[in-house]
């Protein structure tokens, strides 16, 4: 942290108390000395240290005076990244008067700059002791310190003691919910969010963080639920409609998904991210064209990015575009040499094109590494199949509806080697799971590409 940056950070942590707490009552002392603090902590609040530091150097000398002088003096000395001196001072008002609540404070803080978290937070603990509800206002400096410092168990700790002392605090709460993500603990994330939310049912920062988070941990139907609130409070956010569109996508709600990112789309025209997101709503439509539009410019300005170029790639072989489609998938695997997309549809490029010991060669070779992709099984099974090769095709294709128990085609293909292979009754019950399967197909308009998740 920079010298200028940690001035910064100390003095929107303890600018606050210094009317207050850092003060001991008036009464303690007399008129002058305590105007003259009093002058001191305005002064350091409008950033006048070397005036401020006058005036407390007043009550320096009165024994009546001298604890709440130090700690003046000391929070003056961290403004003016003087740590060492600082923390001397500090530590002096402690001795001399124990309840100085703001001394103790700005001094956890300045631990904590110095890098001596161990120290910091005893200190912090006794803040809370001493006065919990407005130590808890203070806490989210604090408690970001220790995440920025690595120790994030001890600032979720801050936070979580300083939240029990003031419950209802809608910014420490925001502040644990995000000291939880970087912990890495999403399901607590959205606790806390859902927390602050409590407190400040209107945040649309905080229903998109909740919604973000909700959308990670796959709860599409939760994460939803924060979009469309953030959506009614802020309908022309770019940010907000691009995540809404985002996981109606996921819910094959297209419907819902495209006006937003239609409007999402508009209002950002340089962005690829946005533009990227509606042609996968354009696809969801088997508007392929649309789509084709959408994506050429962002290849165009980004031709190294593996995953453009697959998307571009498959959307060209929905159309039967197939030498144009090879070239985009050949590139995005060059790019990408680990990746499962554009393998899978290389092949399906070199089956359309009559090359079948080519795509039953790329797809081995593809299920060598990924075992469990459905569509390879079942795209290599229909290969097998056609070269008469049955037994093979077989357990191909029932492992594919295994994997993929809805699919169409895997049930349909997998219906029809058994009708090859004379067993009429058990090919009449798959043909029929395979009808049954196209008709829910059919009505709810679900599709088979996935650009937002190819390996799926």
């Amino acid at each position: 942290m920079t010298s200028r940056s940690r001035g910064e950070t100390l003095a929107a942590f303890f600018g606050a108390w210094l009317l207050g707490a850092v003060l001991p009552p008036p009464a303690a002392f007399g008129a002058q000395a305590q105007q003259a603090l009093q002058r001191a902590a305005i002064l350091v609040q409008e950033g006048r240290l070397q005036e401020a530091d006058q005036e407390a150097q007043r009550a320096l000398a009165d024994p009546a005076t001298r604890a709440a002088a130090c700690s003046v003096l000391g929070a003056i000395r961290l403004r003016q990244d003087r740590l060492e001196e600082g923390v001397g001072l500090l530590q002096e008002a402690i001795r001399l008067e124990p309840h100085l609540v703001g001394a103790q404070l700005n001094l956890a803080q300045a631990f904590v700059l110095q890098g001596k978290i161990e120290r910091a937070l005893p200190v912090f603990r006794r803040v809370l002791e001493l006065d919990p509800k407005n130590a808890a206002a203070q806490s989210v400096s604090f408690a970001e310190l220790l995440v920025e410092k690595g120790r994030v168990a001890e600032g979720v700790g801050v936070l979580e003691r300083a939240r029990r002392a003031q419950p209802s605090s809608y910014e420490l709460a925001f502040a644990l919910g995000g000291a939880y993500l970087v912990k890495g603990d999403r399901a607590r994330a959205l606790e806390a969010y859902d927390l602050a939310l409590a407190a400040m049912p209107g945040s649309v920062t905080a229903l998109r963080q909740a919604a973000v988070v909700a959308e990670k941990q796959g709860e599409l139907e939760r994460s939803l639920s924060y979009w469309m609130r953030a959506k009614k409070a802020a309908a022309d956010d770019p940010q907000i409609l691009l995540g809404f569109g985002r996981v109606c996508l996921k819910m094959d709600l297209l419907d819902d998904a495209e006006p937003a990112l239609t409007r999402a789309a508009e209002m950002k025209p340089g962005e690829p991210a946005y533009q990227y997101t509606l042609a996968v709503a354009k696809v969801g439509k088997r508007q392929y064209e649309a789509a084709q539009g959408l994506l050429e410019p962002i290849v165009a300005r980004k031709p190294r990015d593996g995953q453009l170029q697959y998307a571009l790639g498959s959307i060209l072989y929905m159309q039967g575009h197939l030498a144009e489609a090879a070239t985009h998938l050949q590139e995005s695997l060059r790019l990408d040499p680990d990746q499962l997309a554009s393998p899978y549809y290389l092949a399906l490029v070199a089956r359309d094109q009559g090359r079948d010991a080519e795509a039953i060669e790329r797809l081995e070779q593809l299920l060598r590494r990924y075992p469990d992709h459905a569509s390879s099984c079942e795209a290599l099974g229909g290969l097998l199949m056609n070269g008469r090769r049955y037994d093979e095709a077989e357990r191909l294709l029932r492992r594919a509806v295994e994997l993929n128990p809805k699919s169409v085609k895997g049930n349909y293909q997998l219906g029809l080697l058994l009708a090859r292979t004379g067993r009429r009754e058990e090919a009449d019950r798959q043909l029929a799971m395979a009808k049954s399967l196209r008709e829910e197909d059919d009505a709810t308009s679900r599709l088979q590409l996935r650009l937002l998740d190819p390996e799926g």
